[in-house]
Formats: structure tokens, sequence, C-alpha cells
């Protein structure tokens, strides 16, 4: 197996754990999916945006994310408002009950990733961060 074979089943090894780890830990978030999540966090990002803008940023179907901002808006984390302009256009926010929820969620998660990296030296952690970060840097939309 060559480098990037290796490296591509870390990853994908390092994602099954986070995710057995964080979101399917019975504590922390059972109630709320990874796409809430990622909507959440554009939405913390952006404050208000529409949903061709968060589902460009998910890289999925308006189609797809309409079921994900319905739960959220059912529970009473999402707010939709219509343009004054233009009605046909909606932006979708967070709600106080979505703010709190994201910051309860991030805690609990937060929690669990320190458990994961505890046996990780700040050395090791600062380059793994600045390793991504590049990755990030070379593939972030132009």
């Amino acid at each position: 197996m060559d480098t990037n074979e290796k490296l591509f089943s870390s990853l994908f090894n390092m994602g099954r754990l986070i995710r057995r780890e964080v979101f399917l830990h019975e504590n922390c978030c059972q109630d709320i999916s990874h796409s809430e999540i990622e909507v959440m966090l554009f939405l913390n990002e952006a404050k208000s945006s529409t949903m061709r803008k968060i589902s460009d940023y998910l890289k999925i179907k308006p189609s797809s994310l309409t079921p994900v901002i319905e739960r959220m808006h059912k529970k009473k984390m999402l707010a939709r408002n219509s343009d004054k302009k233009d009605r046909r256009t909606v932006y979708i926010s967070l709600t106080k009950t979505g703010i709190k929820s994201m910051e309860n969620k991030r805690k609990q998660v937060h929690y669990h990733l320190k458990k994961i990296f505890k046996k990780i030296s700040d050395k090791n952690k600062k380059e793994l961060l600045k390793i991504i970060d590049l990755i990030a840097k070379e593939y972030e939309p132009r």
C-alpha cells in the first residue's frame, strides 16, 4: 500500500472514530444529524442564507436539504424570513434555540474530541492542524 492509500485509509478510520465517539455517543448528538450540525455551523458564520447557498456549501441538492431544514424548523432551531423585495427568496437563520443548541453540541463535541486527542502532544496537535489548514486552503473555492 502506498503512502496516499495509507493516508486515505487513515482519514476514513479517523472519521469513523470521530463519528463513533462523538456523534453516536448516547449523551451527545443522538438528537441531531450530522447534516443539521453542518447547517448550524454554516448559519452561525453566515448569520442568514438562502437554501441554494446552504446546499452549495454542503455540496448537496436543495431537494436533499429540504427535509433537514424542515426538521430543524420543527425543532424551532431555524427561522425563515421572506425577502421584502422578492417573496420567492427565503432567508434561513438560526433562532435563539438553534444558537443555544449549537453551543451545547459544541461543548459536548469538544469534550469528546479532548478524550480522543488526550494522548497527542500539543506539538503534534499543532502540526496536524497546520497540515489540515494547508489542505483546506488548497481546495478552498476561489
